[in-house]
């Protein structure tokens, strides 16, 4: 597991810096601030930043692309990378940012390359490859700049699916602590007046207030469990298992499929535009899936065409469904491939925005007869004695 370490210290000018540093353990730590030319006098465990890295792992997009925006701004007005890394520093707010901020600083103070030292300092592969070929061709600035649109591309889509969970999310929480106060506040006042008038409680009610009974007499350890189950139910979240049940929703599959193969083809695309081969820019689109259906019909593709196989055959023999492998041929025969796979790319964007669409109407219909039989039936057992009661009087 990686752990968040507060540190301060000093750099290689003698300036007090500060900061955090992930690693794996406390002598890791240190190795990684020595490494990046930190002299640190201070270092103690974050929990809160360990567990935020734990629960979003990589780094926070809007900083992404302010970072890539900024730096690649100052290059372009001929500030030195240093200079330039030291000043987008400031503007960061992700603690894992500015960490790997601060080793591309001191990796190129030490020398390194600009590629070299975003590959040292964490940065996605295919970023690092493709400032390695704008260095070649003297347009760093603008590739930067192309990083920092496709990042906001990346934020808004992942912002269009957050946007389909947050009502869901929001109706069984409200739910859920509705229930848990029906049952710890609104069943012992009932149960009270039922006392007073000593009527005769229908079985149901005698079950259910024999429990409200139960979690009250024991009520630091109900509500112990009452905040344990979220969790549980988060952990659960992130296991295979919860992403095996999720894909055997076909309308979640295909907005998982889309959204995935959206940001790999636009990396290819965007590693063929810098001129990377197509096979090298296939394995490292390959390193950033997520899906193993995804990885696998990159890592196939790349290998047909490091065997010399053509593109738009590769594309059709390594698995890619009919549509996509349809759309790489006639990419390939119109002789604008990263034009037209650029093009490709933002019509899966558009499926993607289209299908979260039908899916947020799903969760919304979904989430209220949820709500509203929560609410019968909470209703349903407070008062339905009373009325029970009520009418056996009549």
């Amino acid at each position: 597991m990686v752990l968040a370490f507060q540190y301060s210290g000093y750099d290689t000018a003698n300036v007090p810096v500060r900061g955090v540093v992930y690693a794996a353990n406390r002598d890791f730590a240190y190795s990684r601030l020595k490494t990046n030319r930190v002299r640190a006098t201070r270092l103690r465990l974050d929990p809160a930043a360990t567990l935020r890295n734990w629960v979003s792992s990589g780094f926070d997009l809007r900083d992404l692309e302010r970072f890539y925006r900024s730096f690649g701004q100052r290059l372009g007005n001929g500030t030195p990378a240093p200079k330039a890394l030291e000043s987008c520093r400031n503007i960061l707010r992700d603690p894992r940012l500015r960490q790997a901020a601060l080793a591309m600083q001191q990796q190129c103070l030490g020398g390194a390359e600009l590629h070299a030292a975003m590959a040292f300092a964490g940065f996605p592969r295919r970023d690092a490859m493709l400032v390695r070929a704008a260095e070649v061709s003297g347009n760093t600035p603008d590739t930067l700049k192309r990083l920092a649109d496709d990042v906001r591309a990346q934020r808004t889509l992942r912002s269009s699916l957050s946007r389909v969970l947050a009502i869901p999310i929001a109706t069984l929480v409200f739910l859920y602590v509705f229930l848990f106060v029906v049952v710890t506040v609104a069943a012992p006042k009932t149960l009270e007046f039922f006392a007073k008038t000593g009527a005769k409680l229908p079985p149901f009610a005698v079950n259910y207030f024999e429990f409200t009974r139960v979690v009250n007499a024991h009520l630091a350890l109900a509500t112990a469990l009452f905040v344990a189950m979220p969790v549980l139910l988060f952990l659960f979240t992130r296991t295979a298992a919860c992403r095996r049940l999720l894909e055997s929703i076909p309308l979640v599959r295909d907005i998982s499929v889309k959204a995935e193969l959206a940001s790999l083809w636009n990396g290819f695309a965007q590693l063929l535009r810098a001129r990377i081969p197509p096979a090298t820019a296939a394995g490292v689109v390959r390193d950033a899936a997520r899906r193993s259906d995804t990885r696998g019909w990159f890592t196939r593709f790349g290998h047909l065409l490091e065997t010399g196989v053509f593109m738009r055959e590769a594309a059709a023999r390594a698995g890619f469904p009919a549509l996509i492998a349809a759309d790489v041929a006639a990419a390939d025969e119109s002789g604008r491939l990263p034009d037209e796979l650029e093009r490709m790319v933002r019509e899966f964007e558009e499926d993607v925005v289209g299908l979260s669409a039908r899916l947020a109407d799903v969760l919304f219909f979904s989430s209220m007869l949820v709500l509203g039989a929560g609410i019968v039936v909470a209703f349903f057992l407070s008062y339905g004695p009373i009325m029970a009661i009520g009418l056996r009087n009549v």
